[in-house]
């Protein structure tokens, strides 16, 4: 049974071939960068990997949150990559965690998520919210969840795994508390930047009314309802830096750079689309 969620890269697509020359270029970079600071051969194994995961993370979220524009995603790709600096490896868990919640909601594959999607998706949830200490993660799961119980092609036993990442944040919160306020806070150019990001990428699900990608599935024209759905999940995840400062910042890093490449483009840029939500 193929995953309703994970998506090969076809190499018939033009900017997936890009992608895939471009991901050892970022491998090639961060370990020379790694290397000429004098760091141990794990080290520089260990940033040339996080490199290309950070690079190729960056490009496949905006893939997801704006599946009409190819340009933004290397956009994304590129800015995702200046992160390398204050990745770790939660902030990936928590990346490619959003992204699959997002695949969740917009249905990018075409068909709605097995049982055994769910079951992992939501272990990977329960994990991001005790190693990063991120209750309120729990809580946008939940959401992205019962999105997909209520949206066109209604997914009703999503809301079975609803109320379990609900659980799991009730859990963290009765034993350990909110976890908000625990690090330092951020620095008012930073918000303000934030907040610019923010609400370009807000503007970015306003102007999303048609989408011309299709499924990679069942070739069908992908739902706008459900893309622009997608989208407020990972805004919803960005915005969690918000509250929890710093460490909040580095644990979301490369999904606001995803946010940063298509919130720009469609600020800027803006294509004419038909004014048509469907």
């Amino acid at each position: 049974m193929r995953s309703a969620i994970a998506r090969p890269l076809d190499m018939r697509c033009v900017s997936n071939r890009a992608v895939a020359r471009l991901t050892p270029v970022a491998v090639a970079v961060a370990g020379a960068v790694a290397l000429i600071r004098g760091l141990s051969v794990t080290w520089v194994i260990g940033a040339a990997v996080g490199g290309a995961l950070v690079a190729f993370g960056g490009w496949a979220l905006a893939r997801e949150l704006a599946p009409d524009d190819n340009a933004a995603a290397f956009v994304s790709m590129a800015l995702a990559f200046a992160t390398l600096p204050v990745v770790e490896p939660l902030t990936l868990l928590v990346l490619f965690t959003t992204m699959l919640l997002v695949r969740i909601v917009n249905r990018t594959v075409g068909v709605a998520a097995h049982v055994a999607d769910s079951i992992i998706v939501t272990g990977l949830v329960a994990t991001t919210v005790y190693l990063a200490k991120i209750p309120l993660f729990g809580i946008v799961a939940a959401l992205a969840f019962a999105l997909d119980a209520v949206l066109c092609g209604a997914h009703r036993r999503q809301w079975v795994f609803t109320v379990l990442c609900l659980s799991v944040a009730g859990t963290w919160f009765v034993r350990y508390g909110s976890g908000l306020g625990v690090g330092p806070s951020l620095g008012t150019g930073t918000v303000a930047l934030l907040a610019v990001v923010a609400l370009a990428f807000a503007a970015a699900i306003l102007l999303t009314r048609v989408v011309r990608s299709t499924a990679d599935v069942t070739g069908d024209l992908l739902r706008v309802s459900r893309v622009r759905a997608g989208m407020l999940i990972a805004l919803l995840v960005a915005l969690l830096a918000l509250l929890l400062g710093q460490p909040g910042l580095a644990l979301t890093a490369v999904v606001w750079a995803a946010l940063a490449g298509v919130g720009g483009s469609a600020v800027v840029v803006r294509p004419r689309l038909p004014r048509r939500i469907t």
